[in-house]
């Protein structure tokens, strides 16, 4: 087993994904996590928008968004996981996606506005600036509609309106977040890299007790609690 030791772990930290990158793949292959949201915007978004993905990582939302006929920007600050995105869009012969490398706090105030929509999938408090901050930010840049999912809530202070905008959907919802591996050392990988150094003896005990074996993979199943919020501008 390699040890993946590194000096930092915070997740509000652009070299804590490209460690993490490809733990995210191994998640993002083995769950539904995304299908609700990309039910609400495949229902509601027209082929032709200008959108922004803010923290798009591999661009499970942007992909199919890119695939209909809008033009998508994905802001993805993370080497590793933009190389997951340029993956993705080739495997899925997805063309015409572009790609910002920045952060959504060194983004210009000038920059992305106007659009039809922006939106970011639980990358708003790992911005330097914050959560409530980030999201003031977008809607400065007055785009048309806002579209924020977040697992924080309540720990968020959301409105209902924010100058021209009034919030159109509002759910809440408990999903699957269930991690797959393929072997054990690939378990005690991923929990040495989030922690950051060697597991203790009772934090191996911990994990191997919520190990279970399905479909030859082993799991630690789990699940989270999803709130979306969607704002539409009427001035």
């Amino acid at each position: 087993m390699k040890s993946q030791e590194t000096s930092y772990r915070s997740p509000s930290d652009v070299q804590f994904w490209d460690g993490y990158a490809k733990w995210y793949k191994l998640w993002l292959e083995h769950n539904c996590y995304h299908d609700r949201i990309s039910d609400v915007l495949t229902n509601t978004v027209e082929p032709g928008w200008k959108i922004l993905d803010i923290g798009s990582g591999n661009g499970a939302l942007s992909m199919p968004l890119c695939a209909m006929g809008c033009e998508v920007t994905a802001l993805e600050p993370a080497t590793e996981t933009r190389r997951l995105l340029h993956e993705e869009a080739i495997k899925k012969k997805v063309k015409g996606i572009n790609v910002d490398d920045r952060k959504w706090e060194d983004v210009s105030s000038y920059d992305y506005r106007g659009f039809d929509l922006i939106m970011a999938c639980n990358s708003l408090h790992l911005t330097g600036f914050g959560f409530e901050h980030a999201l003031q930010e977008i809607f400065l840049r007055n785009p048309k509609r806002v579209f924020i999912i977040t697992e924080l809530n309540p720990g968020v202070d959301l409105k209902e309106t924010y100058g021209g905008y009034s919030m159109r959907i509002a759910q809440n919802y408990v999903t699957e977040s269930s991690f797959a591996y393929h072997d054990i050392d690939e378990v005690l990988d991923h929990w040495t890299f989030k922690k950051g150094s060697k597991l203790s003896t009772q934090e191996l005990r911990g994990i191997m007790k919520q190990l279970t074996v399905s479909d030859n993979h082993l799991w630690i199943k789990d699940s989270v609690n999803v709130s979306m919020f969607w704002w539409e501008r009427w001035m």
